[in-house]
Parts: structure tokens; sequence; C-alpha cells
């Protein structure tokens, strides 16, 4: 039986953050997967500098660009009779057409990528990291100029024709088979892990001196990296750090991220709070300085409304930051993070007057190192089932003319 070969999308841009380290994390496993098991990847990505990045891990990659008739395609598979004209002529999107020049067998979205809706020969794996349009409809991102419903078409055709559908939390699953009645048998649940550039980075005290001195930073500053999202509730975390200084309480907070429209609102809070001396935005950073940020950190306070999972605690607990969270996604922090009502500046306020208690840094370190451990159990299961679903997939494809 000839190897499999499994063609790789990385389609979201480094400046997406979460969204392209987890990607790339995937990829880094389906490497190690193709070399041990004898299959072939073939990994493609829109973005040069993504390429660039790839070079670093010494992976190889292709550029693979979207044309003007790939989006006509899209255009007409939105509206819904087109279908109806491509099973009758047999038409196939310029984007299908050079993957099939290229001899690929089975596609993996690694997020979830409208291009699947441009498949009609090849079968694909796609990967869903959240339903937060269902879950939080009335935030703009995912709400306004059609977004809701674009997503509605993708989701629920992506969770029902795809091989194989790779989500991050067993909630998910639920969710899409609930939602979208999604056969649960093929989904594979691979829970988030801590991005290579933080994993695998050193604590070095020159070095990451040299990174808060970049940035004019000291050591002890509450940290949230986020694009400047309305979701991302940065505003909640400024009115906590408010009523702290009403208390008599000052912390300082570092920001960093892209800003993705919501960033007037929050500079227009800080100087309305009056806060702007204990505040620092320091925009996108680079990967690799994101280990230093974080260890320089007395805590990562995230109070994005998104879930059920995120990358940034695992990323904080992998370097002995301590988390605090929302208790909306206890299921993903456990007993690992202070947990506060995301809606209730005040309940985030006592959150982090409650970290700075004896013992309590040390308690919320040690704790995050066990859960980051469970963590990673449970990934090397996922990647096992996600194996043995390759593995069928090879089998099943064999029979059929390619």
């Amino acid at each position: 039986m000839r190897p499999l070969r499994l063609a790789v999308m990385l389609e979201q841009a480094l400046e997406v953050g979460g969204g392209f380290q987890q990607p790339l994390n995937d990829l880094l496993w389906l490497r190690d997967w193709a070399a041990k098991s004898g299959n072939e990847i073939v990994v493609y990505s829109p973005h040069p500098k993504t390429l660039e990045i790839l070079k670093e891990f010494g992976v190889a990659g292709s550029l693979l660009k979207f044309g003007v008739l790939d989006y006509l395609f899209l255009f007409l598979k939105y509206c819904g009779p087109f279908d109806l004209v491509q099973i009758v002529l047999k038409w196939k999107s310029p984007f299908e057409r050079a993957l099939i020049r290229d001899g690929i067998d089975v596609v993996h979205f690694t997020s979830t990528s409208k291009r699947h809706l441009l498949l009609y020969e090849l079968p694909f794996i796609i990967t869903i990291f959240d339903g937060c349009h269902r879950d939080a409809p009335e935030f703009p991102e995912v709400r306004t100029f059609g977004e809701f419903e674009r997503r509605e078409i993708l989701f629920g055709l992506a969770s029902t024709k795809a091989a194989v559908v790779i989500v991050n939390a067993p909630e998910l699953i639920d969710d899409l088979s609930r939602r979208y009645a999604m056969e649960r048998g093929r989904a594979v649940c691979i829970p988030f892990s801590p991005s290579a550039y933080v994993g695998q980075s050193a604590p070095a005290a020159a070095d990451d001196a040299a990174v808060l001195a970049k940035y004019r930073l000291e050591s002890g500053y509450l940290f949230y990296p986020a694009q400047f999202w309305p979701h991302k509730n940065h505003m909640t975390l400024l009115a906590a750090l408010a009523h702290l200084r009403e208390r008599g309480v000052t912390e300082r907070l570092v920001l960093c991220g892209s800003d993705r429209g919501g960033r007037d609102k929050i500079d227009a809070a800080i100087r309305s709070y009056g806060l702007s001396d204990q505040i620092s935005i320091i925009g996108f950073v680079e990967s690799a300085e994101l280990g230093a940020l974080y260890r320089g950190a007395a805590a990562l306070v995230m109070p994005s409304y998104f879930g059920p999972t995120n990358l940034p605690p695992l990323e904080a607990w992998a370097v002995g930051t301590p988390v605090i969270y929302p208790e909306a996604f206890k299921a993903q922090a456990g007993d690992a993070a202070l947990l506060f009502d995301y809606d209730d500046p005040r309940s985030l306020a006592d959150a982090i007057v409650s970290l700075r208690t004896e013992g309590m840094r040390e308690r919320l370190s040690e704790a995050g190192h066990l859960r980051l451990a469970q963590f990673a159990e449970e990934t090397k299961a996922g990647h096992r089932e996600f194996a043995r679903h390759l593995e069928r997939l090879k089998h099943r494809l064999a029979l059929t003319a390619r």
C-alpha cells in the first residue's frame, strides 16, 4: 500500500497568536507521525512569512495562495445553487486542482478554513477551535456583516462532511453533535499544548532581562497577551484595576497583541480611569519573546469570553506563572487558577488580591505544572486516536482509484 499523502494547511497568520501557534504544534506532531508511519505530509500556506518560520523547525513548505476564481467559487458556494452546476459539469476549483496535481490524498485544515468548501473530490480533515459565534453572538466580530451566517455554513458543512473533526475539548464534541448532527465517532479531541516557542524556552536571566528592558518593563506585572477584540474583555480588566486603586492597591498591567478594532476604546477607557501610569501596551511581540514576558509576570490574567479552552493558560503553566481565569472555563483550569466572573470587575479585583496572599503563587505554580502534565497525557491519547483515523483513511482510499 503506497504512503498516504497528507496536505497540511497553515492558513492562520503569525499575528493571529494562538490560532497560529496551535496549528504549528499540530504540524510538528504530524511531521513526526509521517516519519514513523512511512506516510508523507506536504505543507502549504498563503503566507510567505509562515514558510520562513517553518524553516526554523526544519520544515519545508509551499506557497499556495487563493486566486480570483477560488474566491468566485466560494461566493457561489455560499449562494447554494452553484453546487448543482458543479455536480453536472464536474468543475473543480483552482485550489483543488493544484492539490490534485501534487498527488494529495487528504487535506488537513489546521483551522476552521472556508477552503474546505472548495473541495469536491478530495476528502478533508477540519479543525474546530470553538463555537463562540453560538455561545456569545452579541459580539460584533462573530455577528455583523453576515459573519454569523457565514460561520453557520462553515461549521455545519465542516462538521458533517469532514472525514475527521479535530477539537480541543470534549464540550465541543457535545456542542457540534447537538448543533449540527455531527457523528461523534469522527471527532478526535486533542487538547491545546503550549506553543513551541514558550514550551521549549529555557529561563536565562540575562536574556529575560534583555526582553523586559526592550519594553521598559520590571517584573511583577499582570500580563494579558491577546488581540484587541471586544470579546477579549480588556474593559473588565481595566475596571478591575480601577476598583483596586480605589482600595489602595496599585497593579501594573502589560498588554500585547494586534489591534483588531478594539484598541481605540481601550485607550479611551485607560484615560477615563486614569490608569495610564499603570499600563504598558507593547503591541505585537515576537514569539521568541513570549517566554520571558510570561516569566516576568506575577500572573496571567485572561478575562476572555471565548472558550472553552485557550492557549495562554497552558503557556503560563509551562513556565510556572500563576493564572487568573474565568470560572466559566473551570473545566480547563481545574484547581490551577484563581477563578472569577468575567462579567464582574469586582470579582476579578478580588481574584487579583487573592494572588498576593502568602503561598498562593507557589500553590498555583505547582498546580499548573500538574494540570499541564494531565493535558500532555490527554494530548498523547488524542494523537494516537488521530493516527488510527489516518490509517483507516489510508486503507479506504486505497480501495478507490486515484
